[in-house]
């Protein structure tokens, strides 16, 4: 006795319309996250410099703020004043360190070497009142 098989068209056919769907969204994600990760740095920076520099690994949730040499406070794309900081700071403690005491977010200050120093304070002042205690500093490293 002969047994053949037969298969139709349509079960053979796959559906594309998901694949297609998901290759789309990971490429808006991409397009987005590389987006807003360019408009953390301020391009105009004059570092100062130090002698003992130590690289720092990118820390993804960290957040950034840049002071540019004409003392106007930049964080996340958009020029801030300082009472917006202290709002947005807030806003980061509330969302990540519920519950805690204090909270492990670190924060990077990247301010131009032409900056005044009180702006600086200001912001240092202003993280540690929301107990944002691990903060680093851009610099760049003294030719030697």
């Amino acid at each position: 006795m002969h047994v053949t098989k037969r298969f139709h068209a349509e079960e053979l056919d796959m559906n594309m319309t998901p694949m297609i769907d998901v290759v789309f969204q990971l490429l808006i994600f991409f397009l987005v996250v590389s987006e807003l990760a360019s408009q953390d740095r301020v391009e105009e920076l004059t570092l100062p410099t130090a002698r003992a520099a130590i690289v720092e690994r990118v820390l993804p949730s960290r957040l950034i703020i840049s002071v540019d040499r004409h003392n106007r406070i930049w964080i996340a794309g958009r020029v801030r004043n300082i009472q917006e900081v202290e709002r947005y700071l807030k806003i980061e403690r509330q969302g990540r360190g519920k519950g805690k005491k204090r909270t492990e977010q670190p924060v990077l200050i990247s301010a131009d070497r032409n900056s005044r120093w009180e702006i600086v304070q200001d912001i240092i002042e202003k993280a540690n009142a929301y107990q944002f205690y691990k903060m680093s500093f851009s610099v760049k490293k003294k030719e030697a």
